[in-house]
């Protein structure tokens, strides 16, 4: 699910580099939770995906701060940074950003041979 919508925004490079910066944010904060709680299973895919709405909405709000540039500095959806982070918590960093962005080109180019 996450390179279909990560494959729409290529052409926003700043929305992916968003998208992976929001998912970065939820990872760290469901890490330093799960220090004081017990997270598995489902209690820890909905820290993942609330973490990752929330971090998205932070770097909404700090970029409102910002003055105006021109580009859309937003993450890309509500759940895809949740989905990102959760992935990074099954499978490491490097593999989950290596993993998606190879998936996410080539769904980009069969995106572009089915419309052309």
């Amino acid at each position: 699910m996450v390179p279909g919508y990560l494959a729409l925004y290529v052409d926003q490079p700043l929305r992916v580099v968003m998208t992976y910066a929001a998912a970065a944010l939820a990872f760290l904060a469901v890490k330093l939770l799960a220090r004081v709680t017990i997270l598995f299973g489902r209690r820890r895919f909905m820290a993942f995906i609330l973490a990752g709405i929330c971090m998205g909405a932070l770097l909404d709000a700090l970029m409102g701060w910002l003055p105006p540039t021109g580009s859309d500095l937003r993450a890309i959806g509500y759940v895809v940074p949740g989905l990102i982070a959760n992935d990074t918590w099954k499978q490491g960093p490097w593999k989950t950003l290596l993993a998606s962005l190879a998936i996410t080109l080539a769904t980009r180019a069969v995106l572009l041979l089915v419309i052309h």
